[in-house]
């Protein structure tokens, strides 16, 4: 036979050797059966309705792509065609996988935005509400940027707000890690109230250290409020989604939290208005009533009817002691008619009319023991008015009786006094002298309504 023969091995050399004249190839088509080895290493297929291509990715090209290889992407990938040894397979090693139909940032976007969607990270009822009086804020952003500026601007317009600014970096490779780090170590210091995490506007490129994984579960995680103003009005980033509230710029995100703050400021001023409208109706009718009350005839007969009740107590004072003298005298009388009554002659004293005598004797102490009880509880009912009556109550009460210093009784009339005069005022607790500087004739009022 003239024919070369060849081995498995050289056969496959040799065609792997002709297939390195196809250099870099681009193939287009669905990504299938894709699986992930412990090396690190993709594996799939691509395929289209006329034929199946293997593919494998080294884990060093697969772990720079931004999005998840799965069944079903369109995508284009470039790569160098080999037989397979130990397969006898043609396949193509993949360096560049790119997503038909839609970018790779956006792809990988959508697939994050859906995986955290899934875990609820996203759900309206896990989003807390801002404090009512945040006294200090934690700012996370670049300190050379532009949008430090502004939300440092808007914030000067409530000046005992603190302002603790974390600097990181807001682009570029590891920079989500210094966002994550800045947002778990401020929501977890117990320094701030409500954090801000701002950067100013960009491209998808630009912006994206903010949809990163990392950097939105360190929001969802916080124990603190969180505010993201992440680009312009028309960026949207994950750390938006998974904020407790999203600020559509970084200026925005500022006024959030200083127009509740002057919001708070405008209901106490509306409520310390109300308060003295309402406090200066109560004392304006409270004068009115006062002013009336100085007028009253019962107040202007109050030096009168404090005289009769001083009278009265006085003569009730005197009572129990007439009713003790008048009991006294009952007692004795019954004690002579008793004694008489025992030394009568016998030839007086027969047996029936003993017995008459001891009953009526009997029937007259009776008679006397009930109205000393009757006497008793007059006595008792009248020691009560007396109590009630008594100047001393009415001084336990707030008043005061005035008198000259060597004249007891009362004075009524402030005419009547001279310039020069010493008074004595008796008081519930002591007295007080004092001296006559001047008088006028119109009397004050005693009282003082409560509103």
């Amino acid at each position: 036979m003239s024919a070369q023969i060849w081995s498995v091995g050289e056969l496959i050399a040799a065609v792997n050797a002709s297939l390195k004249g196809f250099g870099e190839v681009w193939v287009r088509g669905e990504v299938s059966g894709v699986k992930i080895a412990g090396s690190g290493h993709r594996y799939f297929q691509l395929k289209d309705s006329d034929g199946v291509l293997y593919c494998a990715m080294w884990a060093s090209f697969a772990d720079r792509l931004r999005f998840k290889l799965q069944d079903g992407l369109a995508v284009l990938v470039r790569g160098k065609l080999e037989v397979y040894p130990g397969r006898g397979s043609l396949q193509l090693i993949v360096s560049e996988v790119q997503p038909q139909g839609i970018g790779e940032l956006q792809l990988a976007f959508e697939q994050l935005k859906a995986k955290l969607a899934g875990e609820g990270l996203f759900a309206p009822e896990r989003k807390r509400p801002l404090p009512a009086l945040p006294r200090r804020l934690g700012l996370v952003t670049s300190s050379s940027g532009a949008a430090v500026r502004d939300v440092l601007k808007v914030l000067t317009r409530w000046p005992h707000l603190e302002v603790l600014l974390y600097p990181v970096r807001v682009q570029g490779k590891g920079a989500e890690g210094e966002i994550a780090r800045a947002v778990r170590y401020l929501g977890r210091s117990g320094l701030v109230d409500v954090l801000l995490v701002v950067r100013g506007g960009g491209s998808l490129e630009d912006l994206w250290s903010f949809n990163e994984e990392m950097v939105a579960r360190a929001i969802a995680a916080s124990p603190i409020p969180v505010i993201s103003g992440v680009g312009h009005e028309v960026d949207f980033t994950i750390a938006d989604f998974v904020a407790d509230i999203r600020a559509a710029t970084p200026t925005q995100a500022a006024e959030l939290v200083v127009a509740r703050l002057e919001g708070q400021l405008r209901r106490v001023e509306q409520a310390a208005e109300r308060a003295g409208h309402l406090f200066g109706g109560r004392l304006e009718r409270a004068r009115l009533r006062l002013q009336g009350a100085e007028g009253a005839r019962g107040l202007a007969r109050l030096p009168a009817r404090l005289q009769e009740l001083d009278q009265r107590v006085r003569r009730l004072e005197a009572l129990p002691h007439l009713l003790r003298a008048l009991v006294q005298l009952r007692h004795r009388r019954l004690d002579g008619a008793a004694s008489r009554l025992y030394h009568w002659p016998v030839r007086f004293g027969a047996p029936r009319r003993r017995e008459l005598v001891t009953a009526r004797l009997a029937v007259a102490a009776e008679r006397v023991r009930s109205l000393v009880r009757r006497r008793s509880v007059e006595l008792t009912g009248q020691e009560r008015a007396l109590a009630a009556l008594s100047p001393e109550n009415v001084l336990q009460r707030g008043y005061s009786i005035t008198a000259r210093e060597h004249d007891p009784t009362p004075l009524r009339d402030a005419g009547t006094v001279l310039p020069g005069e010493r008074l004595l005022t008796r008081l519930a607790h002591g007295e007080v002298r004092s001296m006559v500087q001047g008088s006028e004739g119109s009397q004050s009022s005693l009282f003082e309504e409560e509103t």
